[in-house]
């Protein structure tokens, strides 16, 4: 078995803490991705106009 000392145990959170922080960074990016999807189909629907299927499909959902 082994024994728990100070050193062990900060090496291991800061581990942890490594780990979380990659993490968050990791969910920062794909935010910004899943933003830029949305502001590149903002301005092709706008730049395209919608089609007449969308038409249709939002007139059946009010």
């Amino acid at each position: 078995m082994f024994g728990l000392n100070g050193k062990n145990v900060r090496h291991h959170f800061l581990g942890v803490y490594g780990k979380v922080v990659q993490i968050r960074e990791l969910v920062e990016v794909l935010d910004q991705v899943f933003d830029s999807f949305h502001k590149v189909n903002t301005i092709s629907r706008t730049m395209l106009g919608q089609r007449k299927a969308s038409a249709k499909k939002l007139d059946r959902m009010r």
